[in-house]
């Protein structure tokens, strides 16, 4: 009742935990309906022969978990991309306006907190999940999975600057490091960025201040801090979805002062990416 149609499974179902961080992506649909679910709306509709769905779960790792496992288990999305932004650590090298695709998805704020340290879930002696016959207890590695590879064929690491196509949805292009360098030197700004395949930890808090965020870049080795994407994560690695994620840094973790965050700039760019993405997806054979 109420999945009957051509939406019983998707093609690629993408995740957001705000509206802005999907918004801009419904335009692309050609054609859009709204269903129900038990935890958050989902938008269906189709690009070309792709059937996709969106959805905003809400922030943090509860609202992640509970609302993915339930849209897997309704709609079967053979392959799952988690979108958003992310504040970047200082010591990584990322910045503000790059995008980053996770390698690998740290469970952070999970274990035991000690005077010395924070040892992962091992120091209990209990897993969180199994991934490829091992046991998880601090970290899913998606480096090796085949979508992560086939997407980094599409956008290698790199520097790239974005366009519109006439229906409006953004596409990148690589952008010369020698041309980069010209410009620079030249006194010029090119709106250029990186796109960076890199470790992510997912915390219960935000980095408060720069000395937080700079245990947690020393503990956890991340280059950028979530809120959502280790539930997601493990979530698809319990169903066997391929799962991606895909977040624009939109400020220095542990810097509070908003005036200082580029979230239009980093959701812009982290779309881009997914455009491009799509765009290859439509145009293969």
């Amino acid at each position: 009742m109420g999945t009957e149609g051509p939406f019983d499974t998707l093609d690629l179902l993408i995740l957001g935990a705000v509206s802005g961080e999907l918004e801009a992506l419904r335009g692309w649909f050609e054609t859009v309906e709204q269903r129900l679910t038990p935890w958050a709306p989902v938008w269906l509709g189709f690009m070309g022969r792709l059937r996709l769905g969106l959805a905003c779960l809400g922030i943090g790792k509860v609202n992640a978990a509970a609302g993915s496992a339930i849209l897997v288990d309704r709609f079967r999305p053979a392959m799952i991309w988690i979108v958003g932004s992310a504040g970047a650590y200082r010591e990584s090298p990322l910045r503000v306006g790059d995008v980053l695709v996770s390698t690998t998805v740290v469970l952070g704020d999970e274990g035991v907190w000690e005077r010395d340290g924070k040892p992962s879930m091992q120091a209990i002696g209990y897993a969180v999940a199994e991934e490829k016959g091992r046991h998880v207890y601090e970290r899913f590695d998606l480096s090796e999975d085949p979508a992560i590879k086939h997407l980094s064929d599409i956008t290698p690491a790199g520097l790239y600057f974005v366009s519109s196509t006439p229906v409006g949805i953004p596409r990148l292009h690589p952008y010369a490091m020698e041309t980069f360098k010209e410009a620079v030197h030249a006194g010029s700004n090119p709106d250029v960025f990186h796109v960076a395949f890199g470790p992510s930890v997912t915390v219960g808090m935000s980095s408060g201040d720069e000395w937080i965020a700079g245990e947690r870049f020393v503990r956890y080795g991340a280059w950028a801090e979530d809120m959502e994407g280790s539930a997601v994560v493990q979530v698809c690695r319990r169903y066997d979805v391929p799962v991606v994620q895909c977040r624009g840094i939109s400020n220095q973790a542990g810097v509070r002062d908003k005036r200082s965050w580029r979230m239009e700039e980093a959701l812009a760019h982290c779309h881009a990416v997914v455009g491009t993405w799509l765009h290859k997806m439509l145009t293969a054979p």
